[in-house]
């Protein structure tokens, strides 16, 4: 029970507009390369961020359509932070709005 809301909570700071911390972030992290349940709800967390426009432009960047386009992405990014090729800088960047070639690959598939 504790992880769950552990997991909410962190998931919850890493998607609104503020920037998380690097302390933060890396435990979501470690919190989600430990427990399966942990990133479900990661990811069903972030696929409520997206609105119809966030969809759209998903579903164009991961080449998925846009109803399934931000679990893709959601689950890309989130399996790339949990390798270690999605960094903390490359997550400020997203909340940026800045899209790196790096970060585009990643959504891609690549």
């Amino acid at each position: 029970m504790r992880a769950g809301i552990l997991t909410v909570l962190i998931a919850m700071g890493l998607l609104t507009a503020c920037t998380p911390t690097r302390q933060d972030y890396d435990s979501f992290v470690t919190l989600t390369q430990g427990s399966a349940r942990a990133r479900n709800e990661a990811v069903n967390i972030c696929v409520k961020s997206f609105d119809a426009n966030a969809r759209h432009n998903a579903g164009l960047v991961t080449n998925a359509s846009d109803k399934d386009a931000p679990r893709v992405a959601c689950n890309r990014l989130l399996a790339a932070m949990i390798s270690g090729r999605a960094t903390y800088d490359d997550f400020v960047d997203i909340k940026s709005h800045r899209f790196t070639p790096k970060l585009i690959k990643i959504f891609q598939g690549r």
